[in-house]
């Protein structure tokens, strides 16, 4: 069975560290930091993984808080293989 999971992409590490310690307040979101894969071109090495059903959430909350992002991708896992569509 398929696990879809949202990841989100910076160009800088300082503004991923910031996000991660930002949802980290938030449990339902389930956060993690991860090295960005090597098949998603991005400005920095790191990405936060989240639910995708709270991406709507996250997306408001760093709105609200004036935070940055570079992409939205949609994961899906099958097995030990992930696969990433750009989202947004």
């Amino acid at each position: 069975m398929a696990q879809i999971f949202g990841l989100m992409t910076f160009n800088t590490t300082h503004e991923a560290i910031e996000i991660k310690e930002l949802l980290r307040q938030y449990p339902e979101y389930t956060t993690s930091i991860i090295s960005t894969p090597g098949s998603i071109s991005a400005g920095c090495g790191m990405s936060v993984r989240f639910n995708y059903e709270k991406k709507a959430d996250i997306l408001k909350l760093l709105s609200d808080k004036g935070l940055d992002y570079q992409k939205i991708y949609k994961g899906t896992r099958v097995g030990v293989k992930s696969t990433y569509a750009i989202d947004q």
